[in-house]
């Protein structure tokens, strides 16, 4: 009896030894860092060349450079389909492809035969994933965003967001005032320098304001003026290239700001882009391809009546909607119509991306297909006059596939949470969230992409805990 009495207790205590082996070897649940800060920064349209080898371009940003020498960056990023900023800013911050967060496109889209309001997907309720601020905000930490896409109406504890009134030219921020947290602008306006009279200037005075006053743990902002010099001018040019020197500046003010905030030690840097640029000559209308062949059925005065197939342009790329998506005639008739123009010399279009390739690259669900612009072309919305125009004012754009290389954005880690002297090739735009989310001690459920530990300093994120195998089906 003695004997199985002993038997049992070194069982138990075997056991015991297993149970405690187990359970060292599962990770560490995460904990808020309520003591930690991320600034995502956002240079809208910033190529990696600008930072990777500025000097060759005669190209002075000593804050870039700063960044990047201190502390770790990628050679450049591949981002989601289509390559505009909408939808990459949503990744960005939710690590998931456009598909899962539901910012699809720039523009919502709007049949031919409906009022052209030209709106954006300003509001944040029409987000269907968690994000950076969701889990922060679930966690207890302060959150804050300026002019970050896509936060209209969202739980942001100090947000002056992104929208604007398409019909006004130039547009105006009356909108943006209108949904700005209350009291937030008329406390911010007596620190706003005489100088910052450009929307940018506005955005990062705004910035140094929040910084001084709320220290969040959380900050998104997007800087925007170089999208607009390199659609104009074209990436690299002497144009684009004094205004990159002046998001330069205000990335150095906002790095300032955590300074005299007593936080700089604590915080750490996201400096993004969400696309590259291409350049641009030509103009391609697919909607007076689709008119021409009777899928869209316009009256007297040019106004469409009618319609099976529409064209929905982002830049570099273009979405071909069904009015029935089961309408499997004129799915067939559009694909045909567009197959006779990759034959064509001198295309407009380079590549035809199908529904099962949209599905892998997690991109636009309403598109029966999408057309992929040839080199030197953007897509516009025209229903009549030339299929093909010069594109005279318009010398850069983006929105094309990923997998161009020309199309890659940008990313350095700076600061607290830097791995200093790490430098990765390529990184994907859905690890950008994760990795910050790590570093505030938040973990994401649903996110596609994972954290890139190759450019925090090490043991700072913890490995998630590993999902669960799905059991083997029985035969």
């Amino acid at each position: 009896m003695k004997k199985i009495f002993r038997s049992l207790i070194a069982v138990v205590a075997l056991c015991s030894l297993l149970a405690i082996n187990l359970h060292s070897q599962t990770p560490a649940p995460q904990q808020p860092r309520a003591d930690s800060h991320i600034i995502m920064i956002s240079i809208d349209g910033l190529v990696p060349e600008y930072y990777t080898a500025p000097a060759p371009l005669g190209l002075k940003v000593p804050n870039l450079t700063r960044m990047k020498l201190e502390g770790s960056y990628s050679d450049g990023v591949e981002g989601v389909y289509p390559t505009v900023t909408y939808p990459a800013h949503t990744t960005l911050i939710s690590g998931v492809r456009p598909a899962r967060h539901g910012i699809v496109q720039n523009r919502i889209f709007e049949a031919p035969t409906d009022e052209q309001t030209k709106e954006w997907y300003w509001f944040a309720k029409d987000l269907k994933s968690e994000t950076l601020w969701s889990i922060a905000k679930k966690a207890g930490l302060s959150t804050a965003a300026v002019g970050w896409p896509v936060t209209v109406g969202a739980e942001i504890d100090y947000n002056f967001p992104e929208i604007f009134d398409p019909k006004e030219s130039p547009p105006t921020p009356r909108r943006a005032i209108q949904y700005t947290t209350p009291g937030l602008l008329a406390k911010v306006a007596p620190t706003i320098r005489q100088t910052d009279t450009t929307t940018d200037a506005r955005r990062t005075a705004v910035s140094e304001f929040i910084i001084a006053s709320y220290k969040p743990n959380l900050m998104l902002i997007h800087l925007v003026e170089l999208d607009g010099a390199h659609h104009r001018y074209g990436a690299r040019s002497p144009q684009a290239l004094e205004v990159a020197e002046r998001e330069d500046a205000f990335i150095g003010r906002i790095i300032e700001a955590t300074r005299k905030a007593g936080i700089f030690d604590k915080t750490t840097f996201f400096l993004v882009s969400d696309h590259g640029f291409a350049a641009v000559d030509r103009k391609f209308n697919p909607n007076v391809a689709l008119v021409r062949e009777k899928l869209i059925t316009l009256d007297a005065t040019g106004k469409a009546v009618d319609w099976k197939a529409a064209a929905w342009p982002a830049g570099g790329s273009c979405a071909i909607v069904l009015r029935d998506p089961a309408d499997k005639e004129t799915a067939a008739k559009v694909t045909a119509i567009f197959e006779k123009y990759l034959a064509r010399s001198k295309s407009p279009v380079g590549r035809i991306v199908t529904r099962k390739e949209l599905d892998r690259l997690g991109a636009i669900p309403q598109a029966v297909l999408m057309l992929d612009a040839a080199a030197g072309v953007s897509f516009d919305e025209k229903l009549t006059g030339p299929e093909t125009v010069e594109s005279k004012d318009y010398l850069g754009t983006h929105g094309h596939l990923p997998s161009r290389v020309e199309l890659r954005s940008s990313l350095i880690v700076y600061g607290a949470g830097a791995r200093v002297g790490a430098r990765i090739g390529l990184a994907r735009m859905i690890d950008i969230a994760p990795t910050a989310a790590g570093l505030l001690g938040l973990l994401f459920t649903e996110a596609e992409g994972i954290a890139i530990n190759e450019l925090v300093k090490p043991g700072l994120i913890p490995k998630p805990p590993a999902k669960p195998k799905a059991k083997a089906s029985k035969p």
